[in-house]
C-alpha cells in the first residue's frame, strides 16, 4: 500500500439527482452516521461528524463530500493515507457504496442510499450563529457540547468566517458567562510587546512602563481569554503561553514571581496547526494543549444556501430590509472573504440607501440597474459620486476595470463621507450613529475598514 500504487478518481459528473442521503458506518460507532448534505469529516479530532480513536488515523483525516450530483471521498494529503481496492486515493467518487481503509488496520464503509432518513434536529446555542444548513447545524451541536465544559478549544477556518462571534458563543453559554470575556489579537501586536500584553508588566520593567499593567490574563480572570490569530504567536513566547495553559500562573514581566489566574482559553487560527507544527514554527505540545476541544467553522462557500438567510440578518440589525432581487444577487456571488465580506456588503448597501428603515433594492447605487418597480434607485446623489471622484488621476481611472473604478469611487464617497460625518458631531460617535442612521456599532465596523481611527483624530482636535 505505498504510494507509487496512488490513483486520483476523475472529477464527478453534473448529473440528475439520484441520491438522498450519505450513511458512514466506522469502528465504535453502533449505528451510522447519516446525513443529507454537507461535508462529512471522518479522524481522532473530536470536532469531526465521525470520530475514529486510532493512532494511524489522522487529526482530520478524510472528508465525504455530498453535492446535488453525487457523493466523493477526499483523504486530506494524510501521512498514513486513505485505501481503496488496494490503492491508495486522493479523491474517490462514490455511486452506491465503497469500503475504504483509514491509515493502516481502520475500515470504514460509504453508502449512498435512497430514501431520506429522519435527520435529528440539532439544538440552537446562540443567536448570532446564523444558518440552518448542515455545517451549522454540526457546529451549533459541537458548542453545546463544548460550551458548559472548562475545556481549552481550538476554532479553525478561514478568514472571515466569524470565529471571534463561535468564541464569544462559546463564552456566553459557558458557567462563566458573567465574567469578562477578554479579546487578545496575536497579530496585532508587536512581538517585542506581546509578553507585556498578555502577562502584564511591573513598573520600570522596560522604557515607557510608567506604571504597572495586569495584561490579557488577569484581566479576563475568571472568565474566557480570547486568543485571535493564534498561529502568529512567536516561537519564543510559546513555552510561556503553555506553563500559563498547564499550571494557570503567569509571570509578569518584570516581576520576581508567579500569579495564580483562573481564566479559560479560547483559541483561533486560520493557520493550519498541524502545518506549522511540521514546519518548526508552532510548539508540538502548545497545539495538543490548546485544541483540547477543536471545531471548524465553516467557509461560506461550504453554506451558500445561508447567504440569504445571513444578508437579512445583517440588513435587520441596522434596522433595513433587503429585497428579493438583491437577496437573490448577493446569493449568485462567491463570497472569498465569507460573512464578513457579506456583512460588508449589505452594511454599506444600507448606509447609501439611507440607512436605517432603508428598504434595500440595489446593490449598484452609482449603476443603472433596475430597482423591483422598474425605477432607478436614488440612493446617492451625483453630487456625491463627483466629490469623491474628485481627486481621482484619470489616467489611472481608465487603468481599471469598469467595476474596480467603481468600487473605487465608493470606497472613496463612504471613507469621505465618515469623516465629514465624525467630524460634524465633535467626534461622538452615538450623535454619528443617530444621525447616519446606522448603528454605533456598525459605524465602528465602517471606520475599522477604511483604517480611520477615531482616537487620533479626537486626539487633534
Amino acid at each position: 500500500m505505498g504510494d507509487d500504487h496512488t490513483m486520483t478518481a476523475p472529477a464527478l459528473r453534473a448529473r440528475a439527482p439520484s441520491t438522498r442521503y450519505v450513511e458512514v458506518l466506522s469502528p465504535g460507532r453502533p449505528s451510522p452516521y447519516r446525513t443529507r448534505e454537507g461535508v462529512v469529516r471522518l479522524g481522532r479530532d473530536a470536532g469531526n461528524e465521525v470520530v475514529i480513536e486510532d493512532p494511524f488515523v489522522s487529526r482530520v483525516h478524510l472528508e465525504v463530500r455530498i453535492f446535488p450530483h453525487g457523493v466523493e471521498v477526499v483523504d486530506l494529503d494524510t501521512k498514513n493515507g486513505t485505501f481503496y481496492q488496494g490503492a491508495r486515493i486522493r479523491e474517490l467518487a462514490v455511486r452506491d457504496e465503497v469500503t475504504l481503509q483509514l491509515g493502516k488496520q481502520v475500515t470504514v464503509r460509504v453508502r449512498v442510499g435512497d430514501d431520506a432518513p429522519a435527520v435529528k434536529p440539532t439544538p440552537k446555542t446562540d443567536g448570532e450563529l446564523v444558518g440552518d444548513s448542515a455545517p451549522m447545524q454540526r457546529l451549533r451541536m459541537a458548542l453545546s457540547k463544548l460550551a458548559p465544559s472548562h475545556l481549552t478549544v481550538l476554532i479553525e477556518g478561514e478568514t472571515g468566517t466569524g470565529k471571534e462571534v463561535v468564541a464569544r458563543a462559546i463564552h456566553r453559554l459557558s458557567p462563566r458567562a458573567a465574567k469578562p470575556f477578554v479579546v487578545f489579537d496575536c497579530a496585532a501586536v508587536s512581538p517585542s510587546l506581546i509578553a507585556s500584553e498578555l502577562f502584564g508588566h511591573v513598573k520600570g520593567a522596560y522604557t515607557g512602563a510608567v506604571g504597572a499593567s495586569e495584561g490579557a490574563f488577569r484581566a479576563a480572570h475568571g472568565g474566557t481569554l480570547f486568543l485571535d490569530e493564534i498561529g502568529e504567536l512567536p516561537l519564543e513566547l510559546q513555552p510561556a503561553l503553555l506553563r500559563a495553559l498547564e499550571a494557570r500562573q503567569v509571570k509578569p514581566v518584570g516581576g520576581d514571581g508567579y500569579v495564580s489566574v483562573d481564566v479559560r482559553v479560547v483559541a483561533a487560527t486560520n493557520r493550519s496547526l498541524d502545518a506549522e507544527v511540521e514546519a518548526a514554527r508552532f510548539r508540538k505540545d502548545l497545539l495538543f494543549r490548546l485544541a483540547v476541544g477543536r471545531v471548524k467553522v465553516p467557509s461560506l462557500k461550504a453554506r451558500p444556501d445561508d447567504v440569504p438567510t445571513l444578508a437579512a440578518h445583517f440588513a435587520s440589525l441596522l434596522g433595513a430590509t433587503l429585497s428579493a432581487p438583491v437577496l437573490a444577487q448577493l446569493a449568485a456571488r462567491a463570497w472569498p472573504g465569507n460573512v464578513r465580506e457579506l456583512r460588508n456588503e449589505v452594511d454599506r448597501a444600507v448606509m447609501l440607501s439611507g440607512g436605517h428603515g432603508a428598504h434595500v433594492t440595489s446593490l449598484d447605487p452609482f449603476g443603472d440597474d433596475e430597482d423591483d418597480d422598474g425605477d432607478v434607485p436614488a440612493v446617492a446623489p451625483a453630487e456625491a459620486l463627483r466629490t469623491a471622484m474628485a481627486s481621482d488621476d484619470g489616467q489611472k481611472l481608465l487603468a481599471l476595470s469598469f467595476q474596480d473604478a467603481k468600487q473605487e469611487a465608493v470606497d472613496r464617497f463612504e471613507r469621505e463621507y465618515l469623516l465629514r460625518l465624525i467630524e460634524s458631531t465633535n467626534y461622538n460617535l452615538s450623535e454619528a450613529g443617530r444621525r447616519s442612521g446606522v448603528h454605533r456599532r456598525y459605524l465602528r465596523e465602517l471606520f475599522k475598514k477604511h483604517d480611520i481611527d477615531l482616537a487620533a483624530l479626537r486626539a487633534k482636535r
